[in-house]
């Protein structure tokens, strides 16, 4: 008999005569969330800045529009790893970008060469995309992936800059969750994450290191009122 057979025999034989006290078959009831006390656009802003995220709050997506031309031109950019601009909440971006001389590359892979491919956009510094939800316990917001929205935008550049819409912003991850399509959503997505600030990890000396595993700057730029036409 080998040991590992000796071992699952014994294992079995225990179990036979091991005390397993009765479980009532009762779950006990949810944890009930702690109720906010300020309005969740304020909690969102809050709980993002605790995470070392930062929060630019404009009035539309016009001043939005205004906002990611003078961070872009601040820095000195010509190119943007960026999700199709069709799926961002701010028309005529990638227009107003091009007549500054600043260059929208989407995100997504389309060579036989990935590793080449992958290469090259590794070059940009900017990474561009809209959420589809934002948390405001958390300072949390998730990303749906598909051909329109790659994955590459937030987790090759060093620095991942995020539209949000107040509308879209829910007190928590249970209670989007709850709410009324997110299955199908997560369903016919190739990918669903939640980001919470920069990238981060303490498996160094348990040193907190930014930037890490993907952007070190997480910059969410909240739109309170409706897209422009």
């Amino acid at each position: 008999m080998s040991s590992r057979t000796d071992i699952l025999t014994r294992i079995r034989s225990s179990l036979n005569t091991a005390y397993l006290p009765a479980a009532s078959g009762v779950a006990p009831p949810a944890a009930v969330p702690q109720a906010f006390k300020q309005p969740l656009l304020d909690v969102f802003v809050e709980a993002l800045q605790v995470v070392q995220g930062v929060v630019h709050v404009v009035a539309d997506a016009d001043a939005a529009r205004d906002l990611l031309l003078s961070e872009f031109r601040t820095r000195g950019v010509v190119q943007v790893l960026c999700w199709d601009p069709g799926r961002l909440p701010v028309p005529n971006l990638e227009d107003t970008l091009a007549h500054h001389g600043i260059e929208l590359v989407k995100s997504g892979l389309s060579g036989a060469d990935r590793q080449q491919e992958i290469q090259r956009l590794s070059a940009i510094e900017i990474g561009l995309t809209g959420a589809d939800v934002g948390f405001a316990r958390t300072g949390s917001v998730v990303l749906h992936a598909d051909s329109a929205q790659g994955r590459l935008a937030s987790l090759i550049p060093p620095v991942h800059y995020v539209l949000l819409r107040s509308d879209q912003i829910y007190p928590d991850l249970a209670a989007w969750i709850s709410s009324d399509g997110v299955d199908e959503a997560i369903a016919s997505s190739s990918n669903t994450v939640i980001i919470t600030g920069p990238s981060r990890t303490g498996d160094i000396a348990q040193t907190l290191t930014l930037g890490a595993h993907g952007p070190k700057e997480l910059h969410v730029i909240l739109q309170l009122g409706p897209t422009s036409v």
